[in-house]
Order: C-alpha cells, then structure tokens, then sequence
C-alpha cells in the first residue's frame, strides 16, 4: 500500500513538474514575446519620435518660410510698384523721344520731299512756259513763212506784171516796216515771256516763304517740348538728389549699423527655436515612455512576487529531485561494487581449483615446483597490497561518505534559507509594488536629480589579530549585505527576516567550510588552525553604472541560488588559498589586503579602526 501511494504521488508530482514546465516554457515564451513586443514599442516610438520631431521642425520651418515669404511678397509688391512706376516714367520718356525723333524725321522728310515738289513743279512750270513760248514762237514763224510766201509770190506775179520802179520801192519799204513790225512784234513777246517766267518765279519763292514758315513753327514747337523735357529731367534729378542725400545721413547715422549682428543673433534665435522644438517633442515622448515604464513596472513587480512564491515552492521538488539523483548514483555505485565483488569471487574460486589441480598432478611437475612457488609468492604479495589498497579505498569511501553527508547537511540548511529568502523577497516586492502604487497615487511628480557617481578604490593594510576576527567576519558579512544595490525607500519596508536568514547563511558557511577544507589537516595545533581561519577580507564597492541602474529601477535582484553557490565557491576558493599559503609560511605573520569602498559604513569602519 505505501509502495502505491509513494508511487500515486510520484506520478503526481512528475505530473505537476510537467506542468510547472510547460507553464515555464510558456511563461519565457511569452517573456521573449513581450521582449519582442517592448522592443518593437521602442523602435514605433523612437521613429514616432524622430517623425513628430521632424513634423514639428518641418511645421517650424514651413512657418518661418511663409513668414520669409509674405514679407518678400509685400517687398516684392513694393519692388514691382517701383519697377512699375519707373517702367512707366521710363515709357512715357521713350515715347516722348520717339514721338520728337519721329517728328524730327517726319519733318526732315516733308522738308526734303517739299523741296524735291518744289523744284519738280518749277521745272515743270519753266518746262511749260519754255514748251508754250516755243509752239508760239513756232506759230509766228510758221505765219511769218506763209506771209512771206504770199508776199514773194505776189512780188513775183507783180514783176512777171513789170511792175514801175516807185511800186517796187514802197513795196520795199512796206516790206521793211513789216519786218520792222515783226521785230518788235517778237521783242514784245519776248518780254511777255520775260514777266512770265517772273510771275513763275516769285509765285515758286511764295511756296518757299511759306514752307520755311512752316518750318519755324515746327522748330517753335520742338523747342517748346525740348523745355519741357528739360524741365521734367531737372525735377528727376532734384528727386534722386534728395534720395542720395538721404541715403548718405543713414550711412552715417550710428543707429543704422550693426545689420550683420542683427542677422546673426536672428540665425541664432531661429536655431535655439528648433533646439526648443526638439526637445519638447523629446520630452513629450519621454514623459509618455516614463509613464508607461511605470505602469509596466508595477505589473512586473507583482509577476516577480507571483513568481518568487512559485519558485519558493518548487525548490523542495528541486532538492528532491537532487537527491533522488544521487540514490540513483549510489545504487549504480553499490552494483558496480556489488559486480566487482562477484567478479573477485569467481577469480578465487578459480584460483583455488587451480592450486588443488597441481596437488594431484604433483609427480607430473616436480620439476617446476621452484617457478610455482616464485610465482606463489609473487600471488601473496599482490594480495597483500590489494588488501592494503581495499583498505585504503574504504578509509577513502568512508571518507567521502562522510564529507557528502555534512554537505547533503549543508545543501539542506542551504535550502531552508533560499526557500526563507524567497519568501522574504516576494512579500517585500508586494511591499515594494504596493508602496510604488501609494506614490503614484498620492505623491507629485518631483525634478530627478541624477547624481554624479564617482568611483574610488581605497587599498588600506591593516593587521587583524585574533581577537578581531568577530569583527572582520561581521565586515564580511556586511559587505556581502552591502553588495546588494542600495534602496532608499525600500530599506524601510524591507522585513528584518531577510537579514536574519543572510546572516545564518554566512555564519553556518563560515563555521562549516574551514572544517572541510581543512580536514586532511587534523593533526596540526591549535595555533595554525587560528592562522588557517584567517581570511583575506575584500570589501569592494558596487560599480557606479549598477549602483545607477539599481536606484532608477529597484527590480534587479539576483536569484539567491546563484549567489549561494557563488559565495560558497568563493569562500572554497579563499580556504584553499589560506591554507597553502599557511602551509608554505608557517612561522610568518599574515597581513592581508582590505580593499573598502570609497563610501562610509558601518561594515567597513570596523576594520579601519
């Protein structure tokens, strides 16, 4: 019945483990997710962070330009209503010298094709006068021929007649006053062209007279608007007078210096503006990130506490687990054994058969008696020292068995504590959780200060003397206390179990390990057994970035697993190092090295004083 119940609860329990690790599996598997997941949310709100930084200087800069840009808007309108008026000025004064150059050549050109007119329509004139005197003139001959044709014909028929002497006289003279008459008639024509060509030609210096007229009143005019240009240009130029006289008084005017300056403290401004920016935005998300951190913080505080009970639970599996192991491992021990033995066995009963075979066959080998009871003797000596070496080999087993069971002893105690510490470190992480919700709630939030850390490394030799072990043992065990990081706030909550337990962890180490370490030394006195419990004490301060680290969380806590096994390995380490150098210096006086803190203590006044 027992054997069935131990067994039902085997079965249980393994059942149990199984679940306990799959829940752990599953516990680590949802850590490494959230780990994942914390840092995904970290890269989301640094490119969160980097992109409302950027929007914000983008937004800054959008404004400053649209400032920059309304203003060179408004300069740009009052530039182009400059350029408009100028480009104006500048028109009318175009079209001014063009309508004066137009009419300059206009004129030019009336007073060149005038001339050519005039001169043409004279020619013409003279050309008419000339073409009509010569057809008169061709008509007066032409009746002049046919009246002297008449007349000679008729002087012909009249001397065909025979005419008398006096007829032909008159007719002479009649024909003398007739060209007479002719003469005069042509003298007179002659004149009359004369008056014409006069007439023709005063009417031709009439045209003159008023084209140069003309000509005077275009000039008078011209004239005219070369005043008023005149005029207009002196104005213009009595304007630009006055503006350059403005613009030298503000050159030397001492209040308008400086522009320089004024844009450079501008560009520093318009810097420290986006530096402001920034780190608004940085703070903003900081704040936000330090809230959620809090939050987050609280939930795995109580997760540490759940969780530390379970493990507080679970350390009694452990150690049966341990020791089922090592049955396991005796008992595979005690049948190698138990096979040797039997091994042995069959080896003496063949020895012995063969020892009662040459007794029969004794006639047969009288001849080789001196080699077999060489080798008889040979035989007995080896059993001999196998004997010794079985003896020797159990001494050593006994031995073993006995420094196994005090360390079995040790693991037992070792657990208690662990389990008592595991107890103790879940209430105070309740405590802690509770305590960081009561601030959360109750307290403002205050400027932290970040102090600066310095690091300092003191090395003092000090002499310790028998009568201060007490005291360096109590500084050892403060150290090993002190190496926790400091807590302000929870050093207040903190039961006084926990130091308890630490201090009984120490000291049954402390009393159990020289006694191990030392014990193939028992036969030496008293007084090296003092020299051999002196230890080197080491008293080293937390670095200052996990000192940091410690003060900003509050939830870095070592598994006191680890630092059990550490601190055994180390206290191992030290008794092993003491006794070799207590045996290689027996008669010499040790004064080992006290490295302490830059801090002041309690621990570590003891053995500076």
């Amino acid at each position: 019945m027992e054997t069935d119940i131990v067994i039902n609860l085997r079965c249980k329990l393994k059942e149990a483990e199984e679940e306990r690790l799959k829940a752990a599996q599953y516990g680590l598997q949802l850590v490494e997710s959230q780990n994942e997941l914390q840092n995904q949310l970290d890269k989301c709100r640094n490119e969160m962070m980097t992109m409302t930084e950027s929007y914000e200087q983008e937004k800054y800069t959008l404004q400053r330009e649209v400032e920059l840009k309304s203003r060179m808007l408004e300069s740009l309108s009052c530039e182009c209503e400059a350029i408009k008026q100028q480009q104006k000025m500048h028109l009318e004064k175009l079209e001014e010298q063009l309508s004066r150059s137009h009419g300059q050549e206009v004129n030019e050109l009336k007073s060149k094709v005038g001339i050519s007119i005039e001169k043409l329509k004279v020619e013409l004139d003279e050309a008419r006068l000339s073409e009509k005197q010569l057809k008169h003139q061709v008509d007066h001959q032409k009746e002049l021929l046919s009246c002297k044709s008449e007349e000679l014909r008729v002087m012909s028929e009249r001397v065909q007649e025979s005419m008398s002497s006096e007829m032909l006289a008159l007719q002479i003279e009649l024909t003398e006053m007739e060209s007479m008459k002719t003469t005069l008639k042509e003298e007179v024509n002659e004149l009359q062209y004369r008056q014409e060509q006069l007439e023709l030609l005063i009417t031709n210096l009439m045209r003159q007279v008023d084209r140069l007229k003309e000509e005077k009143e275009e000039r008078e005019k011209e004239a005219v608007s070369y005043y008023n240009a005149l005029e207009k240009a002196r104005v213009a130029n009595q304007d630009l007078q006055v503006q350059l006289d403005q613009a030298l008084q503000q050159a030397l005017d001492p209040n308008s210096k400086g522009n320089s300056l004024f844009a450079e403290v501008e560009d520093r401004r318009a810097a420290m503006e986006r530096q402001l920016i920034s780190m608004k935005v940085k703070y903003q998300s900081l704040k936000k990130q330090n809230v959620f951190n809090r939050e987050q913080m609280q939930r795995m505080k109580l997760q540490i506490a759940t969780l530390l009970q379970m493990k507080g639970s679970q350390t009694e599996f452990e150690q049966q687990e341990r020791l089922l192991a090592m049955l396991e491992q005796k008992n595979g021990e005690i049948k190698h054994l138990l096979g040797e033995i039997r091994n042995l066995e069959k080896f003496k009963n063949l020895y012995e058969s063969m020892e009662s075979k040459p007794s029969v066959d004794s006639g047969a080998l009288e001849d080789n008696t001196y080699y077999t009871d060489l080798l008889q003797m040979k035989l007995d000596n080896l059993n001999k020292e196998i004997e010794s070496t079985k003896g020797e080999l159990s001494i050593q087993r006994m031995k073993a068995l006995f420094e196994s069971q005090r360390a079995l002893d040790i693991e037992r105690k070792l657990f208690a504590n662990e389990r008592c510490l595991q107890l103790s470190e879940s209430e105070n992480m309740k405590l802690r959780a509770k305590l960081d919700e009561l601030k959360l709630k109750y307290e403002p939030e205050e400027t932290v200060e970040v102090p600066v850390l310095k690091k300092r490394r003191e090395v003092l030799p000090v002499d310790i003397t028998t009568s201060k072990d007490t005291c360096v043992n109590n500084s050892a065990v403060g150290g090993e206390v002190y190496r926790l990081p400091p807590q302000k706030e929870e050093t207040q909550s903190c039961p006084n179990s926990l130091e308890d337990n630490n201090l009984q962890l120490e000291k049954s180490v402390s009393i159990h390990k020289p006694i191990v370490s030392l014990s193939p030394h028992k036969n030496l006195p008293v007084d090296m057994q003092l020299k051999k419990e002196k230890k080197c004490v080491k008293l080293v301060g937390v670095p200052a970035d996990a000192e940091a680290l410690s003060e900003r969380s509050g939830n870095t806590l070592n598994s006191p697993r680890l630092a059990a096994e550490s601190k055994l390995q180390t206290e191992v380490k030290e008794g092993k190092e003491t006794a070799s150098k207590l045996e290689k210096e027996t008669c010499k006086k040790s004064h080992p090295i006290l490295y302490v803190s830059s801090k002041s203590t309690p621990e570590t006044q003891c053995p500076q004083q």
